[in-house]
């Protein structure tokens, strides 16, 4: 098949739709996100697209290999294509956090949620200070929750629509077989499980009783996101600034 020329990207995304269609069944979407989409795009922008289709393979590189089979379908390359393939359930778990970012890729939402991750400690950390501690623990737990699944995001996967920040570290460690990831697991079990059931009982002002120790959970949550955001770092190939002391 001929090449279709990214400059009129309309045909390019319907081209694309009719190659997905054919590799995935008919009932297969395609959505464009990115600098496209929001009329961004410069000559020489990538044309970023989500194909979402109930018969999507679960492993990485089985969805490799369909990425590239509806790429070649369609006659484009991979390097004017940043094609992502997800489940109906995963679109509605993170695809709609590409549709509504600021950010025109994938890198950059990766990057985005580490960032919110860190302001969102930093506010723990102020809240703790001030005695808010509903308000602290509530935002530790965004803090890890927010990291661990730009760390997700970051290495293929599509985050598990959870907030319990216990199975969000498992599925890191499934995925990058990273020991330091598993090693937070074990060390935090007890505060990861606190802090995911503040982040139900806080909100509405019932959190913490007597007996938990704010402190000790912003400060859990402290660690866990500088390692997950060292284990970031080398998922983008040593790209992003390790974790920064303060706010």
């Amino acid at each position: 098949m001929e090449g279709v020329h990214l400059e009129d990207r309309k045909d390019a995304v319907k081209e694309l739709e009719r190659a997905a269609r054919r590799v995935l069944g008919r009932r297969a979407k395609v959505v464009p996100f990115g600098s496209v989409a929001k009329g961004r795009a410069v000559p020489g922008s990538d044309l970023d697209v989500m194909v979402i289709s109930e018969d999507v393979p679960s492993s990485i590189r089985e969805r490799a290999e369909v990425a590239h089979r509806i790429l070649r379908e369609a006659g484009l390359s991979e390097e004017d294509v940043d094609l992502l393939i997800m489940s109906p359930e995963e679109f509605e778990s993170w695809g709609r956090l590409l549709l509504g970012s600021e950010s025109d890729d994938t890198r950059s939402l990766v990057e985005e949620l580490s960032e919110r991750g860190r302001r969102f400690l930093a506010a723990a950390e102020e809240f703790k200070e001030r005695g808010w501690d509903d308000l602290a623990t509530l935002h530790a737990h965004q803090a890890i929750e927010l990291t661990v699944k730009a760390a997700l995001i970051a290495s293929g996967e599509s985050p598990p629509r959870t907030h319990y920040l216990g199975k969000l570290l498992g599925r890191l460690h499934e995925v990058t077989g990273d020991e330091r990831v598993r090693a937070l697991a074990e060390r935090y079990r007890w505060e990861l499980r606190e802090l995911s059931h503040a982040w139900f009982e806080a909100r509405y002002g019932r959190y913490p009783g007597e007996d938990i120790e704010v402190g000790d959970l912003v400060e859990a949550a402290r660690h866990v996101v500088r390692v997950v955001r060292n284990v970031l770092e080398d998922l983008l190939g040593g790209s992003t600034p390790r974790f920064r002391e303060g706010p």
